[in-house]
């Protein structure tokens, strides 16, 4: 083989690398994405079922999901933004759930939230 002949496979070997990277960045995305609402359909409490599947009718999707420590609640962050009292009014939600003072949706027996994205 000749050193251009050496030079030309280089470059096609890097070339279908990148391809091949991009193609399974793309697949790794679609399957955390449905990981995750699936996660959040799962894990949330029943007093915040409806919540959740309300906005999810709206297209709202799942972008965030889970605890930072085993004792803090379950926070599931959606986009696009939306309103926590308006749903809570909407659905004539009550006790055990409320509107926290961080403007989220939180039940209090089980440590759960749903969070609007921030800002």
């Amino acid at each position: 083989m000749t050193a251009d002949t050496k030079a030309i496979l280089q470059i096609v070997g890097i070339i279908a690398a990148m391809v091949a990277m991009l193609l399974v960045m793309r697949w790794r995305r679609r399957t955390h994405g449905e990981f995750i609402a699936q996660y959040a359909q799962d894990e949330v409490c029943e007093h915040l079922r409806s919540a959740l599947e309300l906005l999810r009718s709206r297209g709202h999707m799942v972008v965030r999901a889970g605890q930072h420590h085993p004792e803090a609640p379950l926070e599931i962050h959606l986009a696009p933004g939306f309103d926590p009292k308006a749903v809570y009014d909407e659905l004539k939600l009550a006790e055990p759930v409320r509107v926290s003072e961080r403007n989220v949706l939180f039940c209090f027996d089980d440590a759960c939230e749903l969070h609007p994205p921030k800002g």
